[in-house]
């Protein structure tokens, strides 16, 4: 089960015009069902809000807050992201600014493709932890 991040065609413009802040501003991972169709030319939050997973047994709508961020010249790194006995069935996660940037409202940033198979992801009951590459960082210039 390997996983593939896809950044969305306005990250990079928001990154260079000081759209978004990566080491302060509130960054959301929130999950997505299958039903979405995943575009790099969708912007906003609210282009994929529709296909969230709902609150309840361990999700709160929104997603979990990305934290932490280490930042030095050559990457970002931020803590992972823990669901707590998550119970849901999904497929894609997608990280977003929270609040407004480069003229945008809750830009959207990448999603994660979790499973390149590609298929759900079927989580019952167990926390459900998405990990950053330790060496390779979230965000990272080689």
């Amino acid at each position: 089960m390997a996983s593939t991040i896809t950044a969305y065609d306005t990250f990079w413009k928001l990154v260079t015009t000081g759209g978004i802040d990566l080491d302060t501003d509130t960054l959301k991972l929130a999950l997505v069902t299958s039903s979405y169709t995943p575009s790099t030319a969708h912007d906003e939050w609210a282009d994929v809000s529709a296909n969230e997973v709902a609150t309840g047994a361990g999700y709160t709508t929104g997603g979990e807050t990305i934290s932490t961020p280490v930042v030095t010249n050559s990457n970002i790194d931020y803590d992972d992201v823990t669901w707590t006995s998550l119970t849901k069935t999904f497929r894609y996660a997608v990280c977003y600014k929270s609040g407004s940037g480069g003229g945008l409202t809750n830009p959207l940033l990448f999603y994660i493709l979790l499973d390149s198979t590609p298929s759900d992801i079927v989580n019952t009951g167990s926390n459900y932890t998405i990990s950053w590459n330790a060496t390779d960082k979230l965000f990272y210039k080689p």
